[in-house]
């Protein structure tokens, strides 16, 4: 398993996840990632971190030197401990993922790769046809959800037999050190009595943010104790336009905004204080942040888009807005908080919707299933 973000990204939830579940699915895994990614015991699978000082403010030039050397190591190891699969997660492709599948490849190892985003949101990141030739060279690929199946074969021209549908995993091995919501609200200087609404997670112009901005008025004059905590870093995007925005519609005072990378250690508290988690997206594919804020139990507001619709039933476990529209936002968020006993049921059932459609384990099953279909073993 190649994946280089690990912990710089929030990755590691996902990798330690999936290598789990491949462990339980009697797959011999080793994880290669990056150097901040916080140690955790694994008894039944390797974690190397071959990708050494890959991100921070060192020349582009000196990282990219690093992560190659990161790639060489990863996969000259993998290969000397007879590995006969390699499989990448990608969100974008440029030179540096690329180079990731050649090698792969020259070392005679099978390729999977997951498709995180089929089209990179950052369009700069990725080359059309450096995209195109590493999904030509995977033996197999995994879409996580019908939209990115779809978006495969349409725009990318993978064959519909080299795709397998396979979904993103939950994070309630993370819920067992949730606080209760004052004590996190406490930690975080939040009022216990306010209404705190939660957007999470990296900061890009997808992910709508303005649009939530421009429900607040409305959702301020119907409860001024509502409070708007933003918590994560900032991604390719220029903060100082919803700055600008905030000031404009005059709710400085009912926005908390920690623009960071939020720690794991801090994680929890977030989604404890929060009584609806707003992910009011314009396009995505899968939301880590989504399975998360579920996985805690908490009652999400999402976009009518295909990525979360596929898992969000409205008003069973979860409820839906229409996209880019704030109005509608405010009003659907009005309706679901003046219910808090419905709001407390759809958040049960999303904690169930969980367990039932995306648990490790058989999710470490299929993907064991997958990568006996490329090495031709049963």
């Amino acid at each position: 398993m190649v994946e280089p973000v690990g912990g710089h990204g929030g990755m590691d939830y996902y990798d330690f996840g999936l290598c789990g579940g491949l462990s339980e699915a009697e797959t011999r895994v080793a994880l290669y990632t990056c150097d901040e990614t916080p140690g955790k015991p694994a008894a039944t699978y390797e974690v190397r971190l071959p990708y050494k000082r890959i991100y921070g403010d060192d020349p582009a030039w000196l990282r990219g030197v690093r992560y190659l050397r990161g790639t060489v190591r990863a996969l000259s190891g993998a290969r000397l401990r007879r590995a006969r699969i390699a499989h990448f997660h990608l969100f974008h492709v440029g030179p540096l993922e690329l180079f990731n599948v050649l090698a792969a490849k020259l070392l005679g190892m099978k390729v999977v790769i997951t498709a995180h985003d089929v089209q990179s949101f950052v369009e700069s990141l990725s080359v059309p046809w450096m995209v195109r030739a590493a999904y030509r060279l995977a033996d197999l690929v995994i879409a996580q959800s019908a939209i990115s199946e779809k978006e495969l074969v349409k725009v990318l021209g993978v064959p519909e037999k080299k795709i397998a549908k396979i979904p993103h995993g939950n994070y309630i091995s993370l819920v067992a050190g949730m606080p209760a919501q004052d004590e996190a609200r406490a930690r975080l200087g939040l009022s216990n009595t306010a209404r705190v609404l939660l957007f999470f997670g990296q900061i890009k112009e997808v992910k709508g943010l303005d649009v939530l901005l421009q429900a607040m008025p409305q959702l301020v004059r119907e409860d001024p104790g509502t409070i708007l905590l933003v918590a994560g870093k900032v991604w390719k995007d220029d903060f100082r336009r919803y700055t600008a925005q905030i000031e404009a519609l005059g709710i400085s005072e009912n926005c908390e905004l920690h623009l960071r990378f939020i720690p794991d250690s801090e994680v929890a508290n977030y989604y404890a204080a929060a009584d609806v988690v707003v992910l009011p997206y314009r396009r995505i594919y899968q939301s880590g942040v989504l399975l998360m804020a579920m996985s805690y139990g908490k009652p999400v507001l999402v976009s009518d888009i295909e990525g979360m619709t596929e898992v969000v039933e409205d008003g069973v476990n979860g409820y839906v807005f229409a996209a880019g529209d704030g109005e509608a936002l405010a009003r659907r968020l009005g309706e679901s908080m003046a219910d808090p006993e419905g709001l407390r049921g759809v958040g049960e059932r999303a904690l169930a919707h969980m367990r039932e459609h995306h648990d490790w384990h058989e999710i470490g099953r299929m993907t064991a299933a997958c990568y006996r279909s490329v090495s031709g073993s049963r």
